[in-house]
């Protein structure tokens, strides 16, 4: 039963009970005619019959009585009112023979019912008892009054007991169904009572099952609708902090793709610097290997002036052509000069590029740093080449003005200059190494700043879609707030409805 809804156990109780009051009304209308029934039985047939035999009765005693008058005057001899004696002795018959009569014909006797053998024996010694009358008023008539008394005392008082007994007879057997009638209309009562009684009892037990099922529905459904209350309160809560943290997750949304904007252009900037970077490096390196390659022609005629150096010993003629060698040599010094300043220059300009590169242009400034470093430490020395070529230069020519003992001596400085200007070629080969490390790495971050626009442009569609997303969730918080305004509202209605009040849910 407890798996039913509501409507069906209220409209099963109201059923039930509708059942038992009709069974009820038809019980008691049955049960009202039966008795009906046998109340007429009892005042249509076995009253009257009671009555009518009480008159029989009577009438018979009045013949009986007037019949024993007329004897005793003749007996007496006193015949003074003998005629009116007659006469009302004939009124008592003729009205007892009429009620006998009409017994039988006015419906009293209840010939189903086995009342006609006593009506029967009635009328036989009615007539026995009238014969005897009228013979005795016969011989009364003749004078015979001893012969009168005779046949009283032997046949006529015989039959008039015999009638009275009879009568008694049937008066018994109306009385008989008349209690018999009465105690069926009192037994149907009493049981109609019982009856009643027991649909009464349960009248009151299903009232109470029915008040005890609704007292006890109303107590869930009034917990059912304080908990959905509650619940409808809940989620109105969830559906408002929902509907803020959408709307604050759109705006952080919209902010985080305008910053998404900013960082790719951002991103397209150091994209352009370090392509920049990179064509910068690369130039850097075929400068760097062009410097390398004047090294190399430079360390050549180093040698050449070197074994001129040796042939001036053998020749102080030669001097003029020394002289011009070292001016090449000065001319060549400058040309290094002027790589060491470009390297500088490209050395400052990979610092001022890293920077803007931030993180990862870090290693690319310890490359920048160290590049500088060995242009000033190259440009250190080919300074120190130029004054020893041009100390060399003034040398040679104090040598040719003074002595040819000079030219050992500068064979000598020559030597160093050789041994110096190794050292400048090494160094302009490691800083072409340096350069060629700064290029390759200025590519790999070429590569990796393009990988990082391309992740970029992702996460900027990912934004789209969250910001889509966030708005579509945004409008289904508004209207998941619409459906908890409208399931407290369809609550409060449900509460009126069963409780009759809209007391809302703490």
């Amino acid at each position: 039963m407890n798996s039913k809804s509501l409507n069906f156990k209220i409209m099963s109780s109201i059923f039930l009970l509708g059942i038992l009051i009709l069974f009820t009304s038809i019980y008691c209308i049955f049960m009202i005619n039966k008795t009906q029934l046998y109340a007429n039985e009892l005042a249509i047939n076995w009253l009257p019959s009671i009555d009518a035999f009480a008159d029989i009765t009577t009438q018979v005693g009045n013949v009986s009585r007037r019949h024993v008058t007329i004897l005793s005057e003749y007996g007496y001899n006193n015949l003074k009112d003998i005629d009116k004696l007659k006469e009302g002795l004939e009124t008592f018959k003729a009205k007892l023979d009429k009620n006998l009569k009409e017994y039988d014909t006015s419906g009293l006797l209840s010939v189903d019912l086995g009342e006609k053998p006593y009506y029967d024996e009635v009328m036989k010694y009615y007539n026995l008892f009238i014969q005897s009358i009228n013979y005795e008023q016969d011989l009364l008539k003749q004078g015979k009054k001893q012969e009168a008394m005779q046949d009283f005392r032997e046949n006529g008082n015989v039959n008039l007991f015999k009638l009275l007994e009879a009568e008694s007879k049937e008066t018994q057997f109306n009385k008989d169904g008349a209690e018999t009638s009465s105690k069926k209309g009192s037994y149907l009562t009493a049981l109609t009572n019982w009856t009643m009684s027991i649909v009464i009892i349960s009248s009151i037990v299903i009232i109470l099952v029915i008040t005890g099922i609704i007292l006890k529905l109303t107590q869930k459904i009034k917990t059912a609708i304080e908990e959905l209350k509650q619940q409808g309160d809940s989620t109105m809560k969830i559906s408002q902090t929902l509907k803020h943290s959408s709307q604050s997750l759109s705006a952080s949304v919209t902010a985080q793709a305008a910053s998404v904007h900013e960082t790719t252009a951002a991103i397209n900037e150091i994209t352009s610097m370090v392509n920049k970077t990179s064509e910068n490096a690369e130039v850097s390196a075929k400068v760097a290997k062009e410097a390398s390659n004047e090294a190399d022609a430079s360390q050549e005629t180093m040698k050449k002036l070197v074994s001129s150096m040796e042939t001036i010993q053998e020749s102080n003629s030669q001097l003029q052509n020394i002289a011009q060698i070292i001016t090449q040599i000065h001319t060549k010094t400058s040309v290094i000069n002027d790589i060491v300043s470009k390297t500088e220059l490209l050395s400052l300009n990979a610092s001022i590029e890293s920077a803007r590169a931030g993180e990862y242009g870090k290693g690319f400034a310890v490359v920048a740093e160290e590049v500088g470093n060995l242009a000033k430490v190259s440009g250190k020395s080919a300074q120190e080449i130029q004054e020893l070529i041009v100390k060399s230069q003034e040398e040679v020519n104090k040598i040719l003005n003074v002595t040819k003992d000079r030219v050992a001596e500068g064979k000598a400085v020559t030597n160093e200059a050789q041994k110096s200007f190794l050292h400048i070629s090494e160094d302009i080969i490691n800083m072409v190494s340096v350069i060629e490390q700064i290029s390759a790495a200025t590519k790999e971050q070429d590569v990796g700043v393009r990988q990082i626009t391309l992740a970029m442009s992702e996460i900027d569609r990912g934004t789209q879609k969250n910001q889509l997303a966030v708005n579509e969730t945004a409008h289904s918080s508004n209207e998941l707030v619409e459906q908890g305004e409208k399931l407290i509202k369809t609550t409060s209605e449900i509460e009126l409805l069963i409780m009759g009040s809209t007391k809302r849910a703490s």
